[in-house]
């Protein structure tokens, strides 16, 4: 069984800050669209089939969306889809795909929500909500048996179950490693030597963060098969909580591979929730000195302040051509902050007691 350690031209102080302040916050639109749901309905026509179908999809979309942003503790919690809260949140809905026959129409629809409207609900119903999303998320499933460890091979099933995986998109996306003979298809045991070199993999594939996960056939007794999932996280500070082992079970291998890869997809989801979700309650602040090569990256490095939905001020307290003093006001710790900044490459760190901001890259060892 394979053996691994459980660990992401200067302007004044004056002129800077009203500068900062007629800056709209922007947040991100796209967590708060649900795409590809599926509608299904039959009735005495396609036609009147079509608007039922419709509405169920909207109902299904609210509660997908609902799950996607808070914790699977809180899915108790939730609240029923009615025609009110529909409507005080749905800004539209867009067809993607469609088909009818006599009595029966489906499709697919893409449902857009209102921000603001589905946080005022989930903050009057005191339930905490993430809305950050993370960066990929590299794959790395190891099939473990008695004959060795697999891979980069073909025929790994851990690797397929994987792809049959059909959740809602969440927070977290997945990239699942291929099959592959490439020069840097290191074996795995090379792999955990130097964490270094799971880094690598992930950023030549657009990740952030690597998980590997063996999955290892035990005996089974009676009917069914069982599978032993033992997860590696490599998430830097992002790592909030441990991944522990667990076991899951089905009528075959590949059932209870299957429902292994989507408990560990939800288990990994969950953790990065609570390392993001905005605490209301916890209202904080910090001043940071921001470094940056140009005014250029400047720019975009606010630009990107601005996307934090846990960012609810931004003051510019002084700006030169290389540098400037910012203020952040935000909801929650700074090291949730931190973990929701690092998504969009950008670096919050502590040297000396003084809070440093910058461009990924762009700080100083």
């Amino acid at each position: 069984m394979l053996a691994v350690s459980l660990a992401f031209c200067p302007l004044s102080a004056a002129q800077a800050q009203t500068t900062a302040q007629a800056q709209p916050i922007a947040q991100s639109a796209s967590v708060f669209v649900v795409s590809g749901v599926a509608v299904d309905a039959s009735a005495d026509s396609s036609a009147a089939a079509r608007p039922i179908a419709l509405a169920q999809g909207q109902r299904r979309a609210f509660s997908q969306l609902l799950q996607r942003l808070t914790l699977i503790e809180d899915r108790g919690r939730l609240p029923q889809p009615t025609e009110a809260l529909l409507n005080d949140t749905i800004a539209g809905f867009e067809i993607d795909e469609e088909r009818a026959s006599a009595t029966r129409y489906l499709g697919r629809i893409t449902v857009r929500f209102r921000p603001d409207a589905v946080r005022h609900l989930l903050q009057n119903l005191r339930l905490g909500y993430a809305e950050v999303q993370s960066r990929p998320v590299l794959v790395l499933p190891v099939w473990q048996t008695a004959e060795g460890a697999k891979l980069w091979e073909a025929d790994n099933p851990w690797r397929d179950a994987w792809k049959r995986r059909a959740e809602p998109d969440g927070l977290v996306p997945f990239v699942i490693a291929e099959a592959s003979t490439a020069p840097e298809a290191l074996p795995i045991d090379r792999l955990l030597v130097d964490s270094a070199q799971l880094t690598n993999l992930a950023r030549q594939r657009n990740a952030g963060d690597t998980l590997v996960v063996a999955a290892s056939p035990v005996s089974p007794e009676g009917s069914g098969a069982r599978v032993e999932i033992f997860p590696y996280f490599d998430a830097g500070e992002a790592s909030t909580d441990r991944l522990e082992p667990f076991a899951t079970q089905g009528a075959t291998v590949e059932e209870a591979l299957s429902a292994a890869a989507t408990e560990l997809a939800r288990r990994v989801e969950n953790r990065w929730k609570r390392a993001t979700r905005l605490d209301l309650d916890k209202p904080g602040q910090i001043s940071a000195a921001a470094g940056f090569k140009n005014l250029a990256d400047w720019v975009k490095l606010r630009d990107r302040l601005a996307e934090i939905p846990s960012i609810r001020r931004i003051e510019v307290l002084r700006l030169t051509h290389r540098d400037a003093q910012v203020h952040l006001g935000f909801f929650g710790e700074p090291q949730q902050l931190s973990v929701a900044l690092a998504q969009k490459d950008v670096e919050l760190r502590q040297r000396d007691g003084f809070w440093e901001l910058g461009l990924r890259g762009t700080l100083k060892p």
